[in-house]
């Protein structure tokens, strides 16, 4: 088979794949180094953001079946926002067309200054489960968070996982390691929903795409027995610094 790029492109995605397949099994956010990298190697930014997408799905589908065997994915929390956010997604990426992207980056980069905010003031918050009641109303709650999370997953993308484990901690009454892997669900499916139109569109370079997901694939098969070894605090510290990191980039650059 020809190869169209240079070996040393190859083996740079493998790596980087695997490393972020070790992290992004843990908090996701992936797209946020992938889809430069793409682009950096020739991708144009579209066809990168869909390559990218596509390596999602071998950073999830591992992670959801260890995380369903220890006992710490909890599908029935998450069912009724991640049905709304995937409804809104389309919505998102419509108004994504007309917005500003000078104000959108600044629009990230404030929520994730306030979900830091909140995660240093409530410090023990996360670290044990708080049983919550599985009512009307806390479905009516996760759904409105959907359709929040589900805006902004066609707004940007990159990121969303942050905003589902925040609503997970803060909302749903989770321990870290509950949400990161309740999150894995909705994260798949809503890749799933968006992937096709990035398929018709021909913006999935397949040649790069595919060790690229392998590689997250198998990186993620250490990153989720990282998560339950270092349990909540450990994930929580994670958490924190990517979203600083996040807020930091989005508001200062």
């Amino acid at each position: 088979m020809e190869l169209h790029f240079p070996l040393i492109h190859y083996l740079i995605v493998c790596a980087v794949g695997l490393v972020m397949g070790v992290f992004g099994a843990i908090l996701g956010s992936t797209l946020f180094v992938l889809v430069p990298l793409l682009n950096f190697l020739g991708l144009p930014l579209h066809t990168a953001i869909g390559t990218a997408k596509l390596s999602v799905i071998g950073r999830e589908i591992g992670p959801i079946l260890l995380f369903s065997r220890s006992g710490a994915l909890r599908p029935r929390l998450v069912i009724p926002f991640t049905v709304a956010a995937v409804l809104c997604a389309h919505l998102g990426a419509l108004w994504a067309t007309s917005m500003d992207e000078f104000l959108l980056g600044k629009v990230v980069g404030f929520s994730m200054l306030a979900i830091s905010l909140v995660t240093l003031w409530k410090q023990e918050t996360g670290l044990a489960e708080i049983t919550v009641a599985l009512t009307w109303k806390q479905d009516f709650l996760n759904i409105a968070c959907g359709i929040l999370i589900g805006l902004y997953t066609g707004l940007f993308g990159a990121g969303t996982n942050i905003l589902i484990i925040f609503v997970l901690v803060y909302l749903g009454g989770n321990s870290f390691l509950q949400a990161v892997a309740t999150s894995k669900l909705p994260n798949l499916i809503i890749c799933i929903a968006s992937l096709p139109a990035f398929i018709m569109k021909g913006f999935v370079n397949w040649e790069l795409g595919i060790p690229l997901t392998l590689a997250t694939a198998l990186g993620s098969q250490i990153g989720a027995r990282v998560a339950l070894r270092g349990g909540s605090r450990f994930i929580r510290l994670l958490f924190l610094v990517l979203v600083i990191s996040v807020a930091f980039a989005y508001l200062v650059y």
